[in-house]
Parts: C-alpha cells; sequence; structure tokens
C-alpha cells in the first residue's frame, strides 16, 4: 500500500497529482474488497474514485 508522508504529499499536491494519487489508493483498496465479497463497500469507494478525478481534471489545490 502506499504510504503517503508530508514530503510525498506535497510533491503531488505541487504536481497536480493529489487527486489522482488518492483515487489509485482507494481504486486499490475497492478491488480488494470486491475480491473479498465487500461489494457494498467496493462500490462506495469507486463512486468517490470516480468524484477524485473529476475534481483532478476541474481543480487545483493552491496554498491560502
Amino acid at each position: 500500500m502506499l504510504d503517503m508522508d508530508r514530503e510525498s504529499l506535497q510533491f503531488h499536491i505541487e504536481q497536480n497529482d493529489y487527486f489522482g494519487t488518492l483515487a489509485t489508493v482507494l481504486d486499490l483498496v475497492s478491488q480488494d474488497l470486491q475480491r473479498g465479497g465487500r461489494h457494498r463497500h467496493a462500490k462506495t469507494l469507486a463512486n468517490l474514485c470516480d468524484d477524485l478525478i473529476r475534481l483532478q481534471q476541474e481543480y487545483r489545490i493552491e496554498r491560502a
């Protein structure tokens, strides 16, 4: 599993890749749940992944 420390997190934000990275991690967890028969939870994570990809395409994180 991906272990995202503060430096790695900052890198992904600067590369405008934070939402995509998070979606990838959640997708891996979703696949694990699907294989384990936890279809409802897998579907919830899949929906969140779709939302994160949409955010990745349309928004950027800016430091306040």
